[in-house]
């Protein structure tokens, strides 16, 4: 039996796209506004054609522009890679019962040398990305870097009450100035593995009660997908977006927490989780975790806060 997976949050706490802006530019607000304007795009405007996570599609002619190297990506990927609690024990257990399929938005560079640090040997879907493959004339390129520093004084973009300034002001960039530059190919080439595509992914596996295990905005579509099969969307530590859509909660510094529940589920259905929610495991003796199968405001605050609490800046955004 298959079960799909999330990389960023389920199982490693990094989020490369910000790695890697904060290692190419320093520039801590470039990335946040970007991410800001992803979830506008995909939640507000629901712009056609756009997808929830397509932020690695925008962040891209940036990486190109400050000449980032595969080797470089690889390198970053390394050094920043920090886990869940237990993850490498835990995807060992995981691997005995299931094979993983794991559809991440994040590069594929950086999805492949991370999952072979914890023995990952099930399959791989990510975004694929080679920032060398380009030859842009470097006035282009001094023109793109410019934007870095502007994009980043750009005020917050909060979904109740966006500001129209930073909206048009990256609307304007995105859609009218890029396809007039050599970065619309770059844009064009980047073919984010985001929400809708997480689920055409899974739906190609044709698994009949699905598993789903995500915590972000680019895992509602593939959570949808496994409620309806009657199935679990299982959040893990997630945020506001993905919890609206799950219908099992989980909170914990362990990634034995969502093996554990998903073990039990193939085997004993929403009895089995129920139990485990109310008398736990010995493994998770000496860990923090909670298990919901009811979603109210009370459990996404704790989930929230979980989350910023294992990924820092990195659980803050969509």
């Amino acid at each position: 039996m298959h079960i799909f997976t999330d990389w960023e949050g389920p199982w490693i706490v990094t989020d490369i796209a910000y790695e890697l802006s904060l290692a190419m530019f320093n520039n801590r607000e470039f990335f946040e506004r970007l991410s800001q304007y992803d979830d506008y795009l995909a939640y507000v405007e629901k712009r056609p054609g756009y997808q929830a996570g397509d932020t690695l599609k925008l962040l891209a002619p940036f990486l190109v522009a400050a000449e980032l190297t595969r080797e470089e990506m690889e390198r970053i990927s390394e050094q920043t890679a920090s886990f869940v609690g237990d993850a490498e024990e835990a995807m060992r257990l995981l691997q005995e019962s299931f094979h993983p399929v794991v559809i991440s938005t994040s590069y594929t560079i950086y999805l492949e040398k991370t999952t072979r640090m914890i023995g990952v040997s099930g399959h791989l879907h990510g975004t694929p990305f080679d920032p060398e493959k380009y030859e842009i004339e470097e006035s282009w390129k001094r023109w793109l870097i410019e934007k870095v520093d502007e994009i980043s004084c750009l005020n917050d973009i909060e979904l109740d009450s966006p500001d129209m300034k930073s909206i048009n002001y990256l609307n304007n960039l995105f859609w009218r100035e890029m396809p007039e530059t050599p970065f619309w190919e770059v844009m064009q080439d980047v073919k984010v593995v985001g929400s809708r595509r997480k689920r055409e992914i899974a739906e190609n596996y044709g698994e009949r009660r699905v598993i789903a295990i995500g915590d972000s905005i680019s895992d509602i579509e593939m959570f949808d997908y496994a409620r309806e099969s009657g199935g679990l969307a299982m959040s893990f530590n997630g945020n506001e977006f993905a919890l609206r859509h799950a219908n099992l909660a989980v909170i914990s510094e362990s990634a034995f927490a969502e093996v554990l529940v998903a073990v039990t589920f193939a085997e004993k259905g929403w009895d089995g989780v129920s139990e485990l929610a109310e008398n736990g495991h010995p493994m998770l003796d000496g860990t923090e975790w909670e298990i919901h199968t009811e979603i109210d405001e009370w459990v996404i605050e704790k989930s929230i806060r979980m989350r910023k609490r294992l990924r820092g800046k990195a659980g803050e955004l969509g």
